[in-house]
């Protein structure tokens, strides 16, 4: 595709709000990017749009992730047109206590994957997947790492005590620092 067919961001926001104006979606540009931002109950039917239109073609899915804020979580998608050049960020607000959405492997099967590690670190559960369980965790039930409540790690002070460690020594020619304040 020539330089002077691809799709400037403006342009590109313009036309996914016009693709996504049924679906109840808010799109806007932050970032050099478009962001998306819609209701799990709109997700699987704006991730196909995105990837079919052909003004668009958002066929290259980066990454999917969660964030956890203290009153409620986000499913985030990191979609590239490759053709165009372009970044969009979908934002699925979800609720806190029982975070879930369906899946959307069956658009970009890379998904899968990234489903599963925001699974097993935050606990969004989505529906529908074809293998969702635990990849990175030992898969201690309700104990998800990433989520703001989960029981903090506690290292005992003993593992990093310095007992038995001398005074550092100086290197031959360096200067004696002990006295300085």
């Amino acid at each position: 595709m020539s330089a002077a067919s691809k799709l400037t961001g403006e342009a590109a926001l313009k036309q996914a709000e016009a693709l996504l104006s049924s679906a109840g979606a808010r799109a806007r540009l932050a970032r050099g990017r478009i962001v998306v931002t819609l209701e799990p109950a709109d997700l699987v039917e704006t991730a196909a749009r995105l990837r079919d239109d052909e003004k668009l073609s958002f066929t290259y899915l980066s990454f999917v992730s969660g964030v956890d804020y203290p009153d409620r979580m986000e499913a985030v998608y990191i979609l590239r047109s490759l053709e165009h050049q372009q970044l969009l960020e979908l934002r699925v607000r979800l609720d806190r206590d029982r975070p879930s959405l369906p899946t959307v492997s069956g658009i970009w099967s890379t998904a899968a994957w990234h489903e599963r590690e925001a699974y097993d670190l935050l606990g969004i559960v989505f529906e529908g997947h074809p293998d969702l369980r635990r990849i990175l965790t030992r898969g201690e039930d309700g104990v998800f790492p990433l989520r703001k409540d989960a029981r903090p790690h506690r290292v005992q002070r003993d593992e990093w005590s310095f007992a038995g460690i001398g005074a550092a020594k100086r290197l031959p020619g360096e200067e004696d620092r002990s006295e300085r304040s």
